[in-house]
């Protein structure tokens, strides 16, 4: 019997890697802040920050609003790493999809205070913000002390209810 050469498949090795991940964190709770504007291909709603973005840059906002959002969003900047755009990339049929969601852990408690704060500012414009929790946010693409991007399985809730 020969013995096979040695071949080290990534592909295998990052799956594994993934599946690793998300048993450490089995038993969290993750947190979602969501609008009822439906996402394009990620089947959910889009999150907290893109309206935030945008009234805090609109002139028609007023502008005690538009500091206030401007200085929750600076506090996230400052505090909050941002994912590169690899961690939602899925990659299907030989393409990349931007199909991973962020989430927010449940022991990242100033962080999610903070986004309760934008979402009563944003709610104060007329800007409903839903919010959404699960115990499985699918598969995980990225995860640090404060948020999780996760692509989402069918069992996961992303729409806005």
């Amino acid at each position: 019997m020969r013995a096979r050469p040695f071949h080290f498949d990534h592909e295998s090795a990052r799956r594994w890697r993934v599946r690793a991940a998300a048993r450490v964190v089995e038993g969290f709770m993750y947190i979602r802040f969501v609008t009822p504007e439906p996402a394009n291909r990620r089947r959910g709603h889009y999150g907290l920050f893109a309206p935030a973005v945008s009234l805090s840059y609109d002139s028609r906002t007023p502008k005690a609003h538009r500091l206030a959002i401007r200085e929750e969003l600076d506090w996230f900047n400052a505090n909050l790493p941002i994912p590169s755009w690899r961690s939602f990339s899925v990659k299907s049929r030989g393409r990349y999809y931007d199909d991973g969601i962020c989430w927010f852990r449940d022991d990242a408690r100033d962080m999610v205070r903070h986004a309760f704060i934008l979402k009563a500012l944003l709610d104060d414009l007329g800007i409903p913000i839903g919010r959404l929790h699960t115990e499985q946010p699918g598969q995980i693409l990225y995860r640090d002390d404060w948020q999780i991007v996760a692509k989402p399985e069918a069992a996961t809730p992303v729409r806005w209810a």
